[in-house]
């Protein structure tokens, strides 16, 4: 660690970094971060952490958030957005093995997403 402590990045950083499967195949891009509350307080909010990522290749549906509900809209619409996601997934933040912040890659422990839970 350098003297100037931890390098630190922003949420901007992680978004749109590829990954890596265990099995050293490359899988899609970072699409979304899940943040949860970690256990301590930092004057009256509480810290957040990344808890998992939403891992999939970019579509339309991903700018309005149709990829993580899949119950949003009419039906032609959902059946529409189901179909370009399919290969959306979730990977939890312990499932990562390292991030590489210069070459824009996370290597994960897993060979295979978790499917998203419904919204």
């Amino acid at each position: 660690m350098s003297v100037d402590g931890p390098r630190r990045h922003r949420l901007d950083d992680l978004l749109g970094m590829r990954v890596r499967y265990a099995d050293g195949r490359d899988g899609d891009q970072v699409l979304d971060a899940l943040l949860a509350t970690g256990g301590r307080v930092r004057g009256t909010m509480a810290e957040l952490v990344v808890d998992g990522l939403v891992v999939g290749r970019r579509r339309p549906g991903t700018l309005f958030g149709y990829d993580r509900y899949p119950s949003m809209g009419p039906l032609l619409v959902r059946l529409v957005v189901r179909a370009l996601h399919r290969h959306t997934g979730y990977v939890a933040w312990s499932d990562v093995a390292e991030a590489d912040w210069d070459a824009r890659v996370l290597r994960l422990t897993v060979d295979e997403l978790r499917p998203l839970a419904p919204g």
